[in-house]
Order: C-alpha cells, then structure tokens, then sequence
C-alpha cells in the first residue's frame, strides 16, 4: 500500500522551496541552494539551510560531497527518483569542466538508439584523468571524444561518431554487441565520413576496417568504402569479436566477426 508522507516547511524556508519547486533541479550544490537562499531573501548561512532542509527530507543525501538530490513535493516523500546517473549529475553540477560524458552502451540507449538500459551505467574519463570516488557505481571507459558530444537529459553524451568509433577500436570493451543490430541503420545514417575519420585519426588499421565494416553491417557501404579509401594499411584479418570463436568472414574488410550481432529491418 502506498503511504503519502507529509513534509513540514522550515520555518522562514518557505520561499526557498517555492523557488526549488519552480526551478525543478535534479540536483543542488551548496554554491546553487546560497543563490536560491539569496534570490528568495534568506539570510541563513547555507550550512544551516542544507541541514534544516535534509532533516525534513527536501535535500537527499549524495556520494559527492556538498551536493544533494532535490526531492519535489509531487514525490510524496523523501524519496528519490531512481536516476542511475544521479552521481554523474552531481559531479557535472559542481564542477561543470570536468572531462566526463556518458559513453558506450549507456550513450546507445541516452541517444534514443538503444531500446534497454544497461544493468551498469558507462562513462568515459580521458586516461590519466581520476575519476572522482562518488562514481565507482560506473563502469568507466578510458577515451576522449574528438566529436562534440551531444546532450541528453541534461547531460554530455557522446555521438553516434564516437560511439562507432569506440566500438570499432575497442570492441571487447562494448557490452552489448547482441542489440546493435536493433540500432545499427540508424546510427551509420546519422554520422558522416569526416567525423569518423576524425574519431579514428591515430587509431590502429584495424580499427578502420572495423568502423568501415560495421558501417556497410548498417546500409552505409557508400561511405564504408570511402572510408577504407582513406585508412592507413595494415595486416589482417582483424577481429571483431571473441579471436577464439567461430564468426562472419568479410573479405572486402579482412574482418573476423564473432559477435554474432544481426541487423534487423527498420
């Protein structure tokens, strides 16, 4: 049975909340809820508001530090919203420049290809960079994107360039080759050869013919083969796939596939 819980309204907060009930954020940081406190003409020091506003459930506790969930009215309840990338959002909103994005399979399903969300939600993190510790409930690829990443739900994602570019330079490192079929057309469609070629720039011989195949496994032989016009040479066969089991053999890209991935009509 669902039970309403009812929230009381510290006192002389009641016009910071109204602003936060307006504003709808996901997440608030200190620095944010000290500008909500001025704007609504609340002279208490943001320690003492955090504090008032986490006892009555408003602001729900986070892994990053001086950040917290905004629970809304409409919850019911100090409860949060089940959001897998809250962690991220929290990061991002206290410190904004930080080089992370959603990636890899979770950057499938965020840009409306992939229809399941991963059990593990997947972020990159250039190499070198450390990953703050609030973020260990991800699984973190090392890559920096060189296409802008797009932005969904509020969040950097990365494009349909680099997620191809990803899956064809480090296969073993995407999760979810069964369901690329599903999307495949769609996300060959929507990139173009210069930014792959871009992606793919210092990238091994086989990670060309990898992208060059998968793409013509999504309709774009056109560019596939314009793609393998423009790539460094280099001795096959290249594998996409488990090396140890049986796959497709593509002789046009001296490619090895054992991911057993099918394209699906749209």
């Amino acid at each position: 049975m669902f039970v309403m819980t009812v929230r009381s309204i510290p006192q002389g907060l009641a016009p910071l909340l109204e602003a936060l009930e307006l504003e709808q954020p996901r997440v608030v940081t200190s620095g944010a809820l000290a500008d909500y406190a001025r704007a609504a003409g609340v002279d208490w020091s943001t320690n003492v508001i955090a504090q008032r506003l986490r006892e009555r459930g408003w602001l729900l506790p986070l892994r990053t530090r001086g950040v917290w969930e905004f629970a809304p009215a409409a919850r019911a309840g100090a409860f949060g919203a089940g959001d897998p990338l809250i962690e991220l959002r929290a990061v991002l909103a206290r410190d904004p420049d930080t080089p992370l994005a959603v990636a890899a399979e979770s950057a499938a399903y965020l840009l409306g290809l992939a229809s399941r969300r991963p059990e593990t939600e997947a972020i990159s993190a250039p190499p070198g960079f450390r990953v703050p510790r609030s973020l260990a409930v991800f699984r973190v690829v090392r890559w920096t994107p060189v296409s802008p990443v797009a932005s969904r739900d509020g969040l950097p994602v990365w494009s349909p360039a680099t997620l191809l570019a990803f899956m064809s330079s480090r296969p073993s490192a995407y999760h979810d080759w069964p369901n690329v079929g599903e999307w495949l057309p769609d996300a060959a469609s929507s990139v173009t050869l210069d930014g792959l070629v871009d992606e793919l720039e210092g990238r091994s011989p086989g990670s060309w013919a990898r992208a060059a195949y998968v793409l013509e496994r999504g309709g774009s032989t056109d560019m596939a083969r314009a793609l393998v016009a423009r790539a460094p040479k280099g001795p096959g066969p290249h594998y996409l796939g488990d090396r140890s089991a049986q796959g497709r053999y593509s002789a046009r890209y001296d490619v090895i596939d054992s991911t057993g991935f099918e394209v699906t009509s749209r």
